[in-house]
């Protein structure tokens, strides 16, 4: 007998874990989703594990929670026909099988982020057809088959951030054509291949932020639909094109030194913000009819003309902070009044006279904080600038003695200012609300 039972033992340990099924519950929640709670699948386990709730004919969506499972148990989505949501966000899965989701027929979204998986295989997600958002941000993905995302012709968001690729397959994205939101930042990509996105017709939002990019050709974004934003921050760009149907680019923190434009009939570009470049001047960028905020921050401008101004007939912002200003002059020969804020923080004027200004006469804002001002002059501030609510002083070095004109027109006028002894340093006082020694 005790031989007998001695065999028994010995074949239970050689057959494989599936002989033994896992079992693992779901337990229901107020919003009638599912948590899988503390649940831990080991890798021999995973191909016979399964899931069992009250109701899993009828249960929607399913999370995993402080959970340890390797991959996403296969039988799951025979056990629940109408999971539309799956939740394994930080469930440690290191791996998606072949066929995983080969019965995920109503899946819309999953989430996967957080996690250690290192590849997507060929047709990774093969019968998801449905899915709507996948969310892969956050693992530790170096290789994604060409054909990954085969027949996910109804996704809309794939969140691909925070990952270790260094390329792309040119047919990745190639069945994606209903994909709007693509986020591919904070990897380490050092080429985007020219027909990369060609497959991706609805594309409208993408981010290549924070990769390794010393070239990036838009000129495949060049559409008869508007593309909505492109964020290419923190890359080695030394030059970009806006393509005509762009509406806003985002660019910090690379080389930039040009920028031209795509557009043979006029551009769509309403936003620029391109802080921590090299760019030299704002006659070096392309006449944009459209744009409304202007964002050219620590970049190594010296000498700003608002004459400049005039070939953007709708901006509204414009911020000059941080680049080595030392004086501006207007060569304005009329008017502009769609210009209503107006950034030069962080330069370099010792003196200024507000009369610049003159022919910006409907400025709203106008901020000047942590310049090197001893004097600002200005003659008639509320008939002059009848609007202007708000002026930034703090951090500069005013002169007592040459402050009381000043105090006296900004009294006059709607135009708050005041700092407070907080704003001031050690050798100054707050005279009449304005920091001087």
């Amino acid at each position: 007998m005790v031989k007998l039972w001695a065999v028994l033992v010995l074949v239970a340990i050689a057959l494989p874990g599936g002989s033994f099924s896992k079992q693992l519950r779901c337990t229901m929640e107020l919003d009638r989703s599912c948590s899988l709670v503390g649940a831990i699948v080991n890798p021999d386990e995973i191909m016979s594990t399964s899931v069992s709730s009250s109701n899993p004919a009828t249960l929607t969506a399913i999370q995993f929670s402080r959970a340890s499972v390797t991959a996403i148990p296969p039988g799951m989505f025979q056990t629940f026909p109408k999971l539309e949501t799956l939740n394994a966000t930080a469930a440690n899965i290191k791996q998606v099988l072949s066929n995983n989701f080969a019965d995920a027929k109503t899946l819309q979204e999953l989430y996967l982020g957080g996690n250690k998986i290192h590849d997507l295989p060929e047709e990774a997600f093969f019968g998801a057809r449905r899915l709507r958002t996948l969310d892969l941000s956050n693992n530790a993905l170096t290789l994604i088959e060409g054909t990954a995302f085969k027949r996910l012709r109804e996704l809309k968001t794939l969140l691909l951030g925070g990952n270790s690729l260094t390329e792309l397959q040119p047919t990745v994205f190639g069945d994606l054509s209903e994909l709007e939101n693509l986020e591919l930042q904070q990897n380490e990509l050092g080429a985007i291949g020219d027909r990369l996105f060609e497959g991706c017709t609805s594309l409208s939002k993408l981010n290549v932020s924070y990769n390794a990019l010393k070239s990036f050709d838009m000129a495949q974004f060049e559409r008869r639909w508007i593309f909505d934003v492109i964020d290419v921050s923190h890359n080695s760009l030394a030059s970009v094109t806006v393509p005509s149907s762009l509406r806003q680019l985002v660019a910090t923190g690379n080389g930039i030194r040009r920028v031209a434009s795509g557009a043979a009939n006029g551009s769509e570009m309403i936003l620029l913000k391109m802080p921590h470049n090299k760019l030299t001047s704002m006659d070096d960028l392309p006449a944009l009819e459209k744009l409304i905020s202007l964002d050219l921050s620590f970049n190594q401008i010296r000498e700003f003309d608002f004459a400049s101004v005039a070939r953007f007939g709708k901006l509204v912002l414009l911020k000059l902070d941080g680049n080595q200003l030392e004086t501006v002059s207007n060569g304005l020969t009329a008017p502009i009044t769609h210009l209503k804020y107006v950034h030069l923080a962080d330069n370099q004027f010792t003196h200024l006279d507000l009369g610049v200004l003159r022919t910006v006469p409907r400025v709203l804002k106008l901020d000047l904080r942590r310049n090197r001002l001893e004097r600002l002059l200005v003659n008639d501030l509320s008939g002059s600038y009848p609007v202007l609510v708000r002026m930034m002083l703090e951090g500069n070095r005013f002169r007592c003695e040459a402050v009381r004109a000043l105090v006296k027109e900004l009294k006059e006028s709607i135009t708050a200012y005041a700092m407070t002894r907080g704003d001031c340093r050690k050798d100054q006082k707050l005279v009449d609300g304005i920091c001087c020694s």
